[in-house]
């Protein structure tokens, strides 16, 4: 054990050290129920103690231009997932394209993946370069124009092509957005915000299950060009909202513009006033990036140039593979085809179920995401991969029966189990990886580290995508046993890798992954909330 513990990366050892003094009897600090101990900072127990959002008019106002201007983008991902499974009950769409199967049906999945994964260099360089909102235009306008391209699509390629389009400029946003979500976000509330942010995945996805349900009746092309339209929705959205927003105080202060971003907490983080947890909470944010511009530029190696940051890369891959890998991309664009393995072949039946399905699978990620602060991430994790792996071992077990048997208990078996393995992928998948990745990163590398996340994403997408369905065409329910095998691994990595962030301050989760070296020190506050000249230690002692 000793031996493995000293090639482990630094915060992992600091944690198993932590977790052995624990079991010996030795004195903690006080701290959660996973082994983490921390004192909270003046900061964060100024937060806590902050009314709930919806008594406090400026952050009402705050998440009501937040939502539309900075989330959606997330619906368009989810939008593309459930459409190009319904077009696939559309006889139109079916015939229009040549009935594509296999690797041809796995190309027009798979396409706008790899567009985000050649857009995944520039696009955190707009976000760091010209700031979030930026980031999020650029990448609504490219997928704009990807939309109007697909509805007018005249062939495969033309189709194909389209959707390259659309992936290209979906990084801009998803790049930008989670970072632009988390640091406007009121302290109080980040997590939880951030967590909904990638639950409206499922509301692009139920709206593209029910417009499609509507269009496949219509006679002619338009019964899936107008759902292929639809699609820039989301985008336009984006753009009629997102210069109402403020910048982010991060980027701002980034970039020597320290009264905008102190007028930006003001307003809605102070009700209008210079409150003592809004100066703490400038003084830390200016802290944190003046130490972080101290160690020099930011480049694509930084990311992995300090332990702290590869164990950090290593969980934003992990978040971006894991959520991906779990057996959730079959279902996400060939339901259809899973469902013909075991004797459902009406399409109507096929487009009612994919609809019903987005709108369980929707209301399961919302609840989730009220519930991360309060639960942590690691149980989370831990109940969400191992949940997942006996699920889908179950449905593995009860297609094989069908296949042997063709008995209709043994469909409807398969049926409830994917509803039932939604629960699981839900509690965490749903809400954690965007939440998760974008606090983990510090400032200086949030952007590319975001952008890591989504190349990672994409790459486990495009691959899902061009090779489920040939694996489905093939060998049928035998396919499945490759994700068990892939859950079985993922189970072991979240039991023992994954790091507690909760009740920590942006800028003190740095301290997790950093020890020392991220040291928080802002001014300290009167018990009355005046300021005063002596320095307080808030970093989170871990």
């Amino acid at each position: 054990m000793d031996a493995l513990r000293q090639r482990l990366p630094a915060p992992r050892q600091d944690y198993l050290s932590r977790q052995a003094r624990k079991h010996q009897g030795g004195s903690s600090a006080p701290g959660d129920s996973n082994g983490n101990s921390y004192a909270p900072s003046r900061m964060t127990q100024l937060a806590q103690k902050s009314p709930i959002w919806y008594k406090s008019a400026a952050r009402r106002r705050l998440y009501f231009l937040l939502f539309p201007a900075a989330v959606v983008s997330y619906a368009t991902s989810g939008y593309d997932g459930s459409m190009m499974n319904s077009l696939q009950t559309v006889p139109y769409w079916d015939d229009y394209f040549g009935n594509p199967r296999g690797a041809s049906l796995g190309l027009m999945s798979a396409i706008m993946a790899l567009g985000s994964i050649c857009s995944t260099p520039v696009a955190p360089w707009v976000a760091d370069r010209f700031g979030r909102r930026w980031g999020i235009t650029v990448g609504s306008l490219v997928m704009i124009a990807g939309a109007i391209m697909q509805c007018e699509s005249k062939n495969f390629a033309m189709f194909v092509v389209s959707r390259f389009i659309l992936g290209f400029g979906l990084s801009f946003a998803t790049t930008a957005s989670p970072s632009l979500v988390s640091e406007l976000s009121h302290p109080k509330d980040r997590v939880t915000v951030t967590a909904i942010c990638n639950t409206c995945w499922f509301l692009g996805s139920i709206a593209a299950a029910w417009i499609t349900y509507g269009t496949r009746t219509i006679p002619s092309t338009w019964s899936w060009r107008i759902p292929s339209l639809l699609q820039m929705l989301p985008s336009i959205i984006q753009l009629s909202t997102i210069w109402f927003l403020p910048e982010s105080p991060r980027w701002l202060i980034n970039h020597d513009r320290g009264d905008e971003a102190m007028a930006a907490l003001t307003r809605y983080h102070g009700e209008g006033q210079e409150t003592e947890l809004v100066r703490l909470e400038f003084e830390e944010i200016k802290t944190a990036i003046d130490n972080e511009k101290r160690t020099g530029s930011t480049t694509w190696k930084s990311m992995v140039s300090t332990s702290g940051n590869r164990y950090r890369m290593f969980l934003v891959c992990c978040m971006g593979f894991f959520s991906q890998w779990s057996g959730n991309g079959l279902i996400s664009y060939y339901l259809s085809r899973i469902m013909d393995t075991v004797g459902i072949t009406d399409p109507a039946t096929q487009s009612l179920v994919n609809g019903l399905l987005n709108i369980w699978n929707w209301a399961l990620a919302l609840t989730s995401a009220f519930f991360v602060e309060r639960l942590g991430r690691r149980p989370l994790f831990r109940i969400s991969t191992l949940g997942m792996l006996f699920v889908f071992t179950g449905w593995t077990v009860a297609s094989a029966l069908y296949s042997q048997t063709d008995a209709p208990a043994a469909a409807i078996a398969v049926m409830a189990l994917i509803f039932i393995y939604e629960i699981f992928y839900c509690i965490a998948f749903s809400p954690l990886p965007v939440a998760y990745s974008v606090e983990v990163l510090p400032y200086s590398i949030r952007a590319k580290g975001m952008a890591a996340y989504v190349f990672a994403t994409k790459c486990a997408i495009f691959v899902n995508q061009y090779v489920n369905p040939i694996g489905l065409q093939n060998i049928g329910w035998k396919y499945y046993i490759v994700y068990v095998a892939i859950l079985a691994a993922e189970s072991f990595v979240a039991y023992g890798w994954f790091l507690e962030t909760k009740g920590k301050a942006l800028e003190e989760i740095a301290v997790i992954f950093d020890g020392e070296q991220a040291d928080v020190r802002v001014a300290g506050a009167k018990e009355e909330g005046g300021f005063i000249e002596e320095t307080e230690n808030v970093h989170t002692q871990v």
